[in-house]
Parts: C-alpha cells; sequence; structure tokens
C-alpha cells in the first residue's frame, strides 16, 4: 500500500471517481505553470520608466495681491465756504504746478477787506489823536513834577500832582488800546487777503486731475474740514503697487527683489516691477491675500504685512486703483541643474505593489542595489527649508537611491545642487514590459 492510500480516508477513497482524479491533476500543473510564469515576467518582464535632468532657468516666488496707486496723489480742497464761481478744468487734464483750477466767489471777502480797512483808517486817526494827548499829558505832568520838586512840595499841591500822573496814565493806556485795536484790525484784513487768495483753487503740483468733485454754483462749506474738490496724480509714469503678504511668507521678501505682476483688464501682459519697502508694522488688511510658490490687524490669527513695490508705468496702461496679482520672485538661479520634483516623491515600494512585485522577493535581487537608504521626498510644506532629498537613480542595471542636495523648487521642478549629473537617469516609475 502506497503513502496516498495510507493517508487517504476510506470514505473519500471510495467516492472519487476517474473523472475528479483529471480535474485534481489538472489544477495541479495549472499552479506549477502559473508559478513559473509569474517568476518569468518578474525575473524579465520588469522595466524602468527613467528621465534626466535638464539645464535651465528657474525661480521660487511668493504670489500677492493689492491694488495700483499714483507715488504721490494730492487731494485738493476748499478752506473757505462760499459759492462756486468757476470750474476751469476736466478729469484727465493735464495741470501744472500753480494752475487754476476753479474760483469761489470773493464778493463777501471783499467786503471784510473793505470795513476792516475803513476800520483801520478810523483807528489810526483815533490812535494819532490819543497820541498827541499822550503827549500833553505827559507835558502837563512833568511841568507839575517839576514845578512840585522846586517848590518842596508848595506848589502845585500833591493831589493836582496826583490827578496830572493820573490823567497822564489814562492817557497811555488809551494809546496801548489804540495800537492794540489796529494790530488786530489788520490782522483780521491779512487773513480776509488770504481767504481771498484761497477763493482761487491752485494746482500744489504738475499732474493729472484723477477725479472733479465740484461743479459751478455749487455752495462749499468748510467749517469743520475742508471738502475736497480735486483729486491730481503728480506722475502716473510712475506708480506704486502695495501688496498683502501673510505672516508666513513675509521674511522671504526683501528690499529690491524683481516682481511680475498682472492686472484684469490685460490678462495677457505681463508687467516687471520691484519691491521698493517691506513696512515693519503689519497692515490694514483684515485677512491675507499671499501664499508660496511667493500697520497692526488681524483676521483669524493671520495677520498680513504690505510690501510697497515700485512700478515703471510709462506706457500709461495702468491706472490708480487696479486690482494686481503679483509675483515677487525670492530666489532664482541660471543655467541650474534641474528635475521634475514629482521625481523626489517617487516611491520604490508602492511602485513595485502597484505591479504586484515585493521587492524582497529574491528574483528581483539582481535588479535592486541593498540596501536602499532611507527615503527622505521632500513635501510641499517643508519645500522652501528642504535641503536634501532622495532619488531613485539606475546605475549598471540596478535601481539605487541616492541622496542630493536641493535648491530653489517652484514646485513644477527643483535644483539639485549636488548627488547627480545630467547624464543619471532618474527612474520614475516601474512597469511591466
Amino acid at each position: 500500500m502506497n503513502l496516498y492510500q495510507t493517508l487517504k480516508p476510506k470514505k473519500i477513497r471510495k467516492k472519487l471517481t476517474p473523472l475528479a482524479w483529471g480535474i485534481i491533476i489538472v489544477v495541479l500543473v495549472a499552479i506549477i505553470v502559473s508559478s513559473w510564469l509569474v517568476w518569468w515576467l518578474f525575473e524579465e518582464k520588469i522595466s524602468f520608466e527613467t528621465t534626466h535632468a535638464t539645464r535651465g532657468d528657474i525661480h521660487s516666488s511668493i504670489s500677492a495681491s493689492g491694488s495700483l496707486s499714483p507715488v504721490n496723489e494730492v487731494e485738493i480742497g476748499s478752506v473757505i465756504s462760499g459759492l462756486v464761481l468757476e470750474v476751469l478744468v476736466e478729469e484727465n487734464d493735464e495741470v501744472k504746478k500753480g494752475q487754476i483750477l476753479a474760483r469761489i466767489n470773493p464778493d463777501s471777502i471783499n467786503q471784510q477787506i473793505a470795513k476792516y480797512t475803513a476800520q483801520l483808517n478810523s483807528a489810526k486817526a483815533q490812535l494819532k489823536a490819543s497820541e498827541q494827548t499822550l503827549k500833553d499829558k505827559k507835558w502837563n505832568y512833568d511841568r507839575l513834577q517839576e514845578l512840585y520838586n522846586a517848590t518842596n512840595g508848595a506848589s502845585p499841591s500833591l493831589l493836582e500832582l496826583q490827578n496830572a500822573k493820573t490823567n497822564y496814565t489814562s492817557a497811555r493806556a488809551d494809546v496801548d488800546i489804540k495800537r492794540a485795536s489796529i494790530v488786530e484790525i489788520q490782522t483780521s484784513i491779512e487773513s480776509a487777503k488770504i481767504d481771498l487768495k484761497n477763493s482761487i483753487i491752485i494746482s500744489p503740483v504738475d499732474g493729472i486731475v484723477l477725479s472733479r468733485n465740484v461743479e459751478v454754483g455749487q455752495s462749499v462749506a468748510a467749517s469743520f474740514q475742508a471738502p475736497t474738490l480735486f483729486k491730481v496724480a503728480e506722475n502716473l509714469e510712475e506708480m506704486q503697487l502695495y501688496a498683502s503678504i501673510s505672516e508666513a511668507d513675509i521674511g522671504k521678501v526683501k528690499e529690491g527683489q524683481e516682481v511680475t505682476f498682472s492686472v484684469d483688464a490685460y490678462p495677457d501682459r505681463i508687467f516687471h516691477a520691484k519691491v521698493n519697502r517691506v513696512n515693519f508694522g503689519s497692515g490694514d488688511g483684515s485677512t491675507t491675500s499671499s501664499s508660496s510658490s511667493s500697520s497692526s490687524s488681524s483676521s483669524s490669527n493671520i495677520v498680513i504685512y504690505r510690501a510697497k513695490i515700485e512700478v515703471d508705468n510709462k506706457s500709461l496702461l495702468l491706472r490708480p486703483d487696479m486690482s494686481a496679482t503679483a509675483d515677487i520672485i525670492t530666489a532664482k538661479a541660471e543655467n541650474a541643474l534641474l528635475v521634475p520634483s514629482w521625481a523626489l516623491y517617487f516611491d520604490l515600494d508602492k511602485s513595485l505593489q502597484k505591479v504586484g512585485v515585493k521587492k524582497t522577493s529574491s528574483s528581483l535581487g539582481s535588479m535592486f542595489a541593498p540596501p536602499p537608504r532611507p527615503k527622505a521626498q521632500i513635501h510641499s510644506k517643508q519645500k522652501a527649508h528642504t535641503k536634501t532629498g532622495i532619488l531613485w537613480i539606475l546605475k549598471n542595471g540596478k535601481a539605487e537611491s541616492v541622496s542630493v542636495e536641493l535648491g530653489i523648487s517652484n514646485g513644477g521642478f527643483t535644483q539639485i545642487l549636488s548627488g547627480i549629473d545630467e547624464a543619471t537617469p532618474i527612474i520614475t516609475n516601474i512597469k511591466m514590459k
């Protein structure tokens, strides 16, 4: 009796038919053949997809938004009240420093000047009379004082001398009052003349009229605050962009950095600019509008800062208050060695699992250089600070991990400072032939 007959239960041995035995044999053969095919496929049919590093220019940037404004925008108002007599400019007009923009009716001011002038003339006449009286009173007092001293008080009487002194003092006080009155009237006249001058609204700068908020016949009231009648931009060929930068990004922004930006009015055009100043104080916005690729308030614990960006606008395409989306270039390199950033995310174990292969399989031992180094792929949140990464390369027909020093990354490509060269095949995927 053979081993199979010994181990096989009698109940089963009685029920097996030749057909059942045939099926068992076919299954066993299929298992053996499948195992051989799997071994043959894994041994001979795995291939690596590779790429190579290339040379090119790269930069990293911070994206931010803001609005354009003139470097110097002047609000021109009226410091006097009255009816607008004349308006001499329109919006978009070019104006020169000292040019008349509008006039306010000066009639009431001229009347005041005439009234004060009459008061001044009268006060001067009164002063002249008072000065003559003072002169007389002084002469009389001096005479009596001299006589009193000469007669040892016999004549005039002490009472007469005191009365003379009182009259002299009173006359002197009257002259002082008249002089003060004249000064007050002169001050009123000068003030009225200033008002007369201010009734002519002039431009303090060369520029372009951005807005006109006044019409002929309009009543201007300047009791508490000078109303704004015109806005004039001194020079629209030079503008500024105030960009909002998040707290997380502000440390990367420096004066002198290059900036590119676009506006909705010209979506296909890129404008160039430069960072002029980075404010130490946080801005007035309530939310942040900057993100990496890129005085105190906060919203949702997010603080924003403002960067002033100089803009050349000699083409005069850009206008005040346009919204702009800017990229502040924080680092750049020319002719750098670049690899696709996703190559640094390549995971050998996961790629093998996708094709149903375990890297520990003895049949794959000749395809991988043992032992692989620990993975250290870069992550998006750490991208700006990561200095090293891992690339899988093909060396002498074997997959091998190498540590590389990373430079600038813009998301799509990453600069490689050391570890590989342009001839190094970089593994990006595994597939079956």
